[in-house]
Parts: structure tokens; sequence; C-alpha cells
């Protein structure tokens, strides 16, 4: 069967068999297309051509969505619909979706680049401020902040900056949301080149994943970068290292799992093809890259190996993967970072780690009812409408995989990938976060189950009508909306404004003994990112301190004091955006600001050291001749651990990886190779117990070198 071009056993199918109701299959079959391209570039001609009447001064609450004019969002879902009628096509057309899409990406993730003079998004500058750190250091300083305990990313694009002559990274980060978003497209499209999906699904997929990603997750960050070395290693994985049994009409291996799955659903076809042909050489060399990715992935982010290994074993379990141990190497990997690396993190905040475990109810809390909590009515729409988008995909996503299970195909491996991440809802609340990251990692097989409630039979056996048409056209003229609202709802307080970056290089140019500056938080508990650019710069030697709003603009007592007892070289920073979040997402009254800017600068002692129309700069009136005080320091350095315990640790622990490392490869070798993956699997059992015990002595020891010291 070809299932790119609907025939099987080498006959072609008929013509009314082949997909939908063949668009153009009349005297012209090149015209239909033509059209489709035309409208595709006559909506991204649209959206860009109106992107010069943005005022982003007038937002409220619906964000972005309040600011653009009519003719961007008809051009938007011009294009979108001009990538649906693509679907109707009798043939794929690669080069046409795929440029369609590609401006769909364009369009919705990178409006922000064109017309915002500033990278959006507080947090990208703080982790600009790590990379600007190891530059100019060369090294990374895990007491300073709990992210360089994983430096990789950082130390990427400090190598990167460097060879290219690049004397910062700000420009950088106005397009790499853009740029990372269209890096994801291509290990999602390998990612299902091995499932049994006809082409429209696989394209309407690649439509569900650009429209649904509207988590934000893609801005300058390790989590980032992650995200595409996720779908690049989970490709190799579904690829290459599938059950070499797994083809159509093989039998299922003998199995407990395998006796009850056919007990309750019946016989159904795999959902999936077997591994794609590779030499051994070539196998070698993807297994090296998945653990290569996974290793790069450990070093630089807290949260993606994780899911990485949780799909090893969850691909081992449903009988998808033939490297049986791979996820216990990728286990071994991470805790070997955590116990050798990134112990100046953890030995400070096992409570921090370990507090949400078994709280599902807190988790999910502080995940999606805190975002709610506090908001205007108009920004309740921008929260609610997440909450819609996000439930639109999965229950989409719910109906696909009962379509295709109607229709005789078991697709476990979508469903274990599927459901892995929503078992981390009870591990961790994420800092609040957990709701979003499950979301990101469980879209990718949601967007193609999604896809397969349109189109559940690969293309051999599609027959598909009118019927459900409409409903993808409904989806193309509502997602793209839906995703700038969503998606760009608190860009009220999430953009940077000229002027706010200004700010901080004054900032900067006065930090040379070390200054405190305060900022004005709704929570200083909770609420601990201030809503403006941030520590892009000598992060060693600017300590923000959140400060507690007051309610009443008029009572600045609290916050006078507070920047009076901040000592000398402290400053006080009231930013536009910082008080549009305190309005629109905290719920303090409107116009706040300014009853809060007239009763402080007449405090007294008071003194305005900078001010422009967007942000203002208050200090103390200190004598000449007083000192700043000094900043607490970033940690001790003296922790000390035994050396000769440490170096014996560490070569039990390496001599497990390479151990695990050799049966893996060893499993998918000739047939010499594979007669040493029983002696390599009898070798591992004692150096597993031997890892077990150093993991063991390790968190009895460290907590009590270091905890007081963190």
């Amino acid at each position: 069967m070809t299932a790119e071009t609907g025939t099987a056993q080498g006959h072609p199918l008929p013509a009314r068999r082949a997909g939908l109701p063949l668009v153009g299959s009349g005297r012209l079959p090149g015209w239909p297309a033509t059209l489709v391209g035309v409208l595709a570039a006559a909506g991204f001609v649209l959206f860009f051509g109106s992107l010069r009447h943005v005022r982003l001064g007038r937002m409220n609450g619906l964000g972005l969505l309040s600011v653009l004019p009519h003719r961007a969002l008809a051009g938007v879902t011009l294009l979108a619909l001009a990538f649906v009628f693509g679907l109707t096509l009798r043939r794929v057309h690669p080069v046409l979706l795929g440029a369609a899409l590609v401006g769909l990406v364009v369009c919705l993730d990178g409006v922000t680049s064109f017309i915002e003079p500033a990278a959006r998004f507080a947090t990208s500058y703080q982790i600009a401020g790590y990379v600007q750190y190891i530059s100019v250091t060369g090294k990374a300083a895990p007491d300073l902040a709990a992210y360089f305990s994983w430096p990789g990313f950082f130390a990427l694009i400090s190598f990167i900056r460097g060879a290219a002559g690049m004397h910062g990274v700000l420009e950088l980060m106005r397009f790499w949301p853009m740029l990372i978003d269209l890096l994801t497209l291509p290990p999602f499209f390998l990612l299902m080149r091995n499932l049994r999906i006809s082409w429209r699904a696989k394209w309407l997929a690649g439509f569900l994943l650009v429209v649904g990603n509207w988590v934000g997750q893609d801005y300058f960050s390790p989590q980032s970068l992650n995200y595409v070395l996720y779908l690049v290693f989970l490709a190799i994985l579904v690829n290459w290292f599938t059950d070499p049994r797994l083809s159509r009409g093989a039998q299922e291996r003998p199995g407990r799992l395998n006796r009850v799955h056919r007990f309750v659903f019946g016989r159904l076809e795999p959902g999936e093809m077997g591994p794609r042909p590779a030499s051994t050489g070539q196998r070698v060399f993807l297994l090296a890259t998945a653990i290569g990715i996974f290793l790069v992935s450990v070093m630089s982010h807290q949260l993606t190996p994780f899911y990485m290994t949780g799909a090893c074993l969850a691909l081992v379990l449903i009988r998808r993967c033939q490297l049986s141990g791979l996820w216990i190497l990728c286990a071994v990997l991470v805790v070997t970072w955590l116990n050798f690396a990134a112990v100046d993190y953890w030995s400070g905040h096992l409570s921090n780690i370990f507090g949400g475990v078994g709280n599902l109810g807190g988790n999910l809390t502080s995940s999606v009812g805190g975002r709610l909590a506090g908001s205007t009515q108009t920004h309740l729409l921008t929260l609610h409408a997440r909450v819609g988008v996000a439930g639109a995909i999965v229950g989409l996503a719910v109906l696909g995989l009962l379509r295709r299970r109607l229709r005789g195909f078991d697709d476990r491996l979508l469903i274990a990938l599927f459901i892995l991440p929503m078992l981390t809802v009870g591990l961790q609340s994420y800092g609040g976060e957990i709701a979003l990251r499950i979301y990101l990692f469980l879209l990718p097989p949601a967007c193609v189950l999604a896809a397969c409630f349109f189109f559940p039979n690969p293309a051999a056996k599609a027959r598909a009508g009118w019927r459900l048409f409409p409903v993808l056209a409904l989806c193309a003229v509502i997602f793209p909306v839906s995703f700038i609202l969503v998606r760009y709802g608190n860009e009220a307080f999430e953009r940077v404004p000229p002027g706010e970056l200004a700010a901080t290089d004054w900032i900067y140019k006065h930090d040379t003994h070390g200054i405190r500056l305060l900022w004005l938080s709704s929570s200083t508990k909770i609420d601990v990112t201030p809503e403006m650019p941030w520590a892009y710069q000598d992060i060693s030697r600017v300590l923000y301190v959140p400060v507690q709003a007051p309610r009443d603009p008029a009572a600045v007592k609290d916050v006078w004091y507070e920047l009076h007892n901040a000592g000398p070289g402290a400053y006080l920073v009231e930013s536009r955006t910082q008080d549009t979040y305190l309005q629109q997402a905290a719920g303090y009254a409107a116009g706040w600001e300014d009853t809060f800017r007239q009763q402080f600068s007449a405090q007294p002692k008071v003194k305005v050291v900078f001010a422009n129309s967007t942000t203002v700069i208050y200090a103390w009136h200190w004598p000449h001749h007083a000192k700043p005080y000094p900043l607490p320091p970033n940690g001790s350095g003296h922790a000390s651990y035994p050396a000769l315990l440490g170096a014996a640790e560490f070569l039990v622990v390496l001599a497990t990886i390479l151990v695990l490392a050799a049966r893996e490869f060893a499993r998918i070798g000739g047939p010499a190779a594979r007669q040493l993956v029983r002696p390599l699997t009898l070798a591992s059992y004692p150096l597993l117990f031997l890892t077990l015990a150093v993991v063991v002595v390790r968190f009895a020891l460290l907590p009590s070198i270091h905890g007081g010291l963190l």
C-alpha cells in the first residue's frame, strides 16, 4: 500500500474513494491548487499590510485582539481557510500546504516581532541575563540563581553569540518565538511519518499544532529549545526503534498487556508502521543522536528530561519500542545530573521539589484557579477562552480516538503520549505552571488524534464526504482568532515599551557598587517576577526586591519605609506595564498609577532620579557620604564533600551509564552484538544497586552540608 498516493496493491483507487469530493477534478486539474495559493498569499499580505494601523497603547483586557484591525483578522482567517481548502484537493501539494502553514506561524507567532520595538515577556530578559553572565565570566553560578544548575541552554546561546560576533541577544529575542515554532514543525511531521494516517490528517494535525500552541512557552528560554528536542527525540524512537514485528497483519508479541487490550477492544490493526529501513550503522548513529539529545536536555532543563524518560518507559510498556532499557539509562542520566551538577539547587530546596507530590488539588488550583483570581471581567474572557481552546483540542482528540477505534485502528502510541503528561499533575505545581506544561506536552498527540476525527482512515481507505468539511472550515475561522486572543491576551503588560528598556539601562549605569531595585508587587509571596525588562545585565550586582503595592494608591507610607530601609543606593521603579498588570490581573483600581505617583513623589526625602513616558525611578535623598548597604552573599562557596567519596561515587555512576548504553547499542547490532545483551544486563544489576546507594548517600549527606549555606 502507498499511503500518500491512495493506491493499494499497485492499482489506483477510484476517484470518488481517494478522499473528499475532488475539487477541480475536471478539465483544469491545476487551477484549484493555484486558487488556494492565491487565497493564501492574499490573506498573508492583507494581514501584514494592516499592521501599520495598530496602536499598542490602546489595548484593554483582551490584549492584542483589541487593537488589531479587522483586516488583519480577515487576512489570517483567509489564510487558514485557504489551507483547509488545500486539504480538499485530489492529491497532496506539500509546497503549497507547507507555505500556508509557515505563513500561519509567521502571522500568529511572529506578529509581535514586527509591531513591537522590543522583545516581549519579562522572563526572556532574565534568561538573556544568564547568557550575558556566562559570556562575560565563562562560567555558571548555581549559588546565584537556580537556573544555573541547568546551564546548557545559556552556554549554547553564549557560544553562538560569540561565534556570530553578536553584541547581545535582545534582537534575537524578538524573533525567537517565531523561529522556534517553525522549528517544531519538521520533527512533528517526522513523528507522524510512521503513523497509519492519511496525508490530510497529517497536514491538518500540523495546522492544529500551530493554532493550538498558545501556551507561550516558545519565548527565549530553555523550555522552548527543549520542546523541539523532545519532538526530535520522539520522532527518532517512533520511526526507527519501534517493534520490528509491528507491521500490517503481524501478530502482536505475547504478553498480559496485549491480551487484556485485545479482550477489551478486540483485534485492532496497529496505528503505527514498523521501523523504517536503516543499516546497522545508521541505527547506531540515530541511537547516539537520541542519547545526545537527551544529554543536552538533561543539562539545560528541569522538566523535559522527565517527559522524555516517561515517554521511553510508556513506549516499552505498550510494546512500541525495542529499546527496552533506554528509559533506565535516561533515568540514571537524570539522577546523575541532579546528584553531581544540580546539588546546589536541590540540597536547599527539597521542599520545593517534593512538596507538591500527591497534592493533586493544590497543584491544579495554583495552576488554573490561581490565574483567574483578581482579573477584571474583560481579562477573564481571555483566561476562560484559554480553557475553552484547550478543551476543544482535547475534546476533538477524544472524538478522533473513538472514530479511529470504530475503524479498527489501535493508536496506543498516541494514547500513551497523550496520557503521559497528565500524570505529572500529582507531582509538582511547577511554580503554578504545571497545567500549561501538561497541555504543551500532550498537544502533539492530541493534534494528531483531533485530525483523525475529520480523516480517520488511511489514504487507501479514505471515504469522506462534505459532512465534516463545514466543521473543519468553522475551525479554520475560529481557531486563528482565538489563538490571538488567548496567546496575546496579556499583551498589555507582557510587552516591553522602549521607555522601560531605557529606564533599566539607566539602572545598569549606576550599579557599580551593587543596588537594590524595589518594584511594586500584588503579592510578594507569589508575584516574584516584575512585569518589566529585568536582569538582562549585571545579574550579580542588581537585587530585585518585590514590595507590596498598596490597594489604596494614596497609602504610600509602607512603600516609603521599604525604600528607606533598603538603604543608600536603593531605588524604587514604577512602570506602566506593571501598573497595567496590577489593574488587569490583580484587581487594582483603574488610574491607580496616577495617584500613586503624585502621592509618592510628595513624600519627604523622596526624589525622582529618572522619568519618561512609561517609567519613573525614585530614590531616597541620602547624604553624599552615605555608603550603599552590601548585597547579601550569593552563597558561601565553601561547602565541601569528601573528595575521595565523591570520586568513587562518580566512577560507579559512570560505569553504570556505560554498561546501560552499551546494552542498548548491542540490542540494535548484528547477531554477534546481540549476544552481549544478556551479559551486559547481568552486569548492570549490581551497578544499578550501587548507583541507588550513591543516590541515597548523597541525598542524606549533601543537604546537611549545603542546606544551611544556601
